[in-house]
């Protein structure tokens, strides 16, 4: 790929222009979110898009032209019903183009849309939990009062100061220990000087507040104001302890000096005792999650509001939106709570009285609620009425759902669908009527006393966590902004392998055998890639390293039937051969090191190795020696004797050999 040097200065100007090339990629969210490592698989779908998607008229594709320098394959871009890519890289060092299929996100976008749903903010309380609001009462992330960046001067209040959505600091609470060290050696402690310019300023003003308040007890005239060069330094140490002190005054200081996001607050009492006197309450609604990496909406959807109604050409406008189709991707396994696809996003289940939320101890397991489907087609399916959608700190869509209305299921099944959309709406509507019986009959209990008590002692241990991380951070931001030592880089590094592994309820009485799923092969591969020179072909010595390098989630998990097991008998096979799934490097280490093996006692040592201290040879053997030149050799000539071959006897049926 030639550099600028080396081009026509129009084709200079064309690959550096914004309108006739590609964008610069954006950044792996899952490698940002990791402090630079990929974790995973390659090939697995990402939060958001990386890449700009490329579309070809119909014309210009059947002759391979997507307006790059050289034409595509028309066997790879032609065989397709979404004719839609991504280019990676225009030149490599093969001198070709790099792409990919660019359809899954491109379809979502389709199905997004399709689902005409607004973009909002979810609010959240004192403690971070969201707010069941009214649809009403929820804000746009397309309001003016929100929707800025710009700030002007004459609104540099803090509570406009804090509801933007960009920031040219990080939020602190979304840093790890590398990227906060980092960030303090190259952005923090540069600004050294400029801070403490900042803090005198702010020390002349207060000292000459404190003399015009004190010169207006006694009735004199107000004294000359405080300049900078007039305080000591002692003064300005007195200030800087008692900053330091003050957690509430040190954050407003430095996040508003640092223009990072804004934190929330760690309690209510604290919040009604401290912040009237020396802070403000922030109504950022970024407060408790963090700023989002894009816009609020990432340009998504542009919906301000869904406050229309949908016109059925039946039965005319309708009050409640046209119910969605999603798949039971997790099941909530009892008591826990399942994972819906709608339109290509993941969410949770719709609050209320639903069959997710149905905790009865006498009711009978239901297919793709209660365990895995695998009789339908596609897997188990769900009914519901998307709300809203909103982006979370990493960039992901969360789609806001309710469960559909029965009334509005015999309004869909009056369109005009497929055999088995039909029969699939049928299906659903005998499970919501039959689920609706028993539901009036049998009431729902309520969680006992010991359970949210729980729940209550582990929200208190989780808000402590958020106030110490918190305290910590502006700690370190006032050691390296006032010129105490920073602390140590430490980039702690935790792997480990969660597996679960769950039953399903109706297969549970089935007599099964060895059954290794496909969890449990990847996972023993993984842990061969990575421990394999720790790793033996002893099945105790492999389970107690398993136990050391990993979190598996049961015994029966961990021992022979599974994730140990396999691992021996993959040690094994790789002893013997190559191996499918196995790097091709490490089965070339281990030929190698089999080649390398050197024996401490060969196997043409015949003082060892035999009785007597000679080779038993034969003639010939002897006479072949002495021509190579090796007549030192100590050996036995022993006759060979030629094997008899027996003499087959009778057939089964008598002798048919004739004389």
């Amino acid at each position: 790929m030639g550099s600028h040097a080396t081009l026509s200065p129009g084709a200079a100007l064309l690959r550096s222009s914004r309108m006739f090339s590609l964008p610069k990629p954006l950044p792996d969210p899952t490698k940002a979110s990791r402090g630079g490592k990929e974790v995973g698989s390659r090939t697995k779908t990402l939060v958001h898009p990386t890449h700009q998607s490329i579309a070809s008229p119909p014309q210009h594709r059947e002759l391979g032209d997507w307006g790059f320098k050289r034409p595509f394959p028309r066997k790879t871009t032609l065989a397709t019903s979404t004719p839609i890519i991504r280019v990676k890289q225009v030149d490599s060092r093969e001198s070709v183009t790099d792409f990919s299929s660019a359809a899954d996100y491109s379809m979502s976008l389709e199905k997004f849309r399709e689902l005409r749903v607004p973009v909002c903010f979810r609010p959240m309380d004192e403690d971070g939990k969201r707010v069941p609001t009214s649809l009403l009462t929820l804000k746009s992330v397309f309001e003016k009062d929100v929707d800025f960046t710009h700030l002007p001067s004459d609104q540099s209040s803090a509570e406009i100061f804090d509801k933007r959505w960009k920031f040219s600091g990080p939020w602190v609470n979304k840093l790890n220990e590398s990227e906060f060290s980092r960030y303090l050696k190259t952005k923090v402690q540069p600004r050294r000087a400029e801070f403490r310019v900042l803090l005198k300023d702010l020390l002349a003003q207060d000292l000459t507040a404190s003399q015009n308040r004190a010169a207006r007890d006694k009735g004199d005239e107000p004294p000359p104001p405080v300049t900078v060069e007039q305080i000591t330094n002692k003064q300005f140490t007195e200030f800087l302890r008692k900053i330091r002190y003050d957690r509430i005054l040190s954050f407003g200081l430095t996040s508003s000096f640092l223009d990072m996001g804004p934190l929330g607050h760690p309690a209510r009492s604290l919040r009604d005792i401290l912040l009237p006197t020396r802070g403000h309450i922030t109504s950022s609604p970024y407060s408790k999650m963090g700023p989002p990496p894009s816009h609020p909406s990432a340009g998504i959807g542009y919906l301000r509001t869904n406050s229309f109604m949908e016109n059925h050409p039946i039965y005319g406008p309708q009050r409640r939106r046209t119910p969605v189709e999603s798949r039971i991707l997790t099941p909530k396994f009892g008591f826990g709570t399942g994972k819906l696809g709608v339109g290509g996003f993941v969410t949770s289940p719709p609050d209320g009285n639903s069959r997710f939320n149905d905790k009865r101890s006498g009711k009978l397991p239901e297919p793709g609620i209660d365990y895995l489907d695998i009789k339908t087609y596609g897997g188990g399916k769900y009914y519901v009425e998307p709300l809203l959608a909103s982006l979370d700190p990493r960039g992901r869509i969360i789609v806001k759902i309710r469960r559909a209305s029965l009334k509005r299921l015999h309004v869909l099944d009056s369109l005009p669908l497929s055999w088995i959309q039909r029969w699939r709406i049928i299906k659903y509507l005998e499970t919501e009527q039959e689920e609706a019986k028993s539901t009036e009959k049998l009431p729902r209990p309520c969680a006992p006393p010991s359970t949210l008590y729980s729940r209550r002692r582990n929200l208190a241990g989780s808000k402590t966590a958020v106030i110490n991380s918190r305290d910590s951070h502006v700690r370190v931001f006032l050691q390296a902004l006032t010129g105490a030592s920073c602390p140590p880089n430490a980039d702690p590094i935790l792997q480990s392998i969660d597996h679960r592994h769950r039953q399903d309820p109706a297969k549970r009485f089935a007599i099964m055998g060895r059954v290794r799923t496909k969890t449990v092969k990847k996972s023993a591969k993984v842990i061969i890639e990575r421990y394999y020179p720790k790793l033996t072909l002893d099945f105790e010595t492999n389970k107690r390293i398993c136990d050391e390098i990993a979190i598996i989630a049961s015994k029966r998990l961990r021992n022979k039937v599974s994730i140990a097991g396999y691992t021996t008998h993959l040690m094994k096979r790789i002893q013997r051969g190559p191996v499918r799934g196995i790097s091709f490097k490490l089965q070339e280490e281990e030929r190698e090191r089999k080649d390398q093996y050197v024996p401490e006692v060969s196997a043409l040592d015949f003082t060892q190795n035999s009785e007597s201290g000679q080779l038993d040879v034969d003639s010939e053997t002897k006479d072949l020696l002495k021509h190579l030149g090796f007549d030192s050799i100590n050996v036995n000539v022993v006759p060979v004797t030629q094997a008899q071959v027996p003499e087959r006897g009778a057939r089964r049926f008598g002798d048919r050999r004739r004389d």
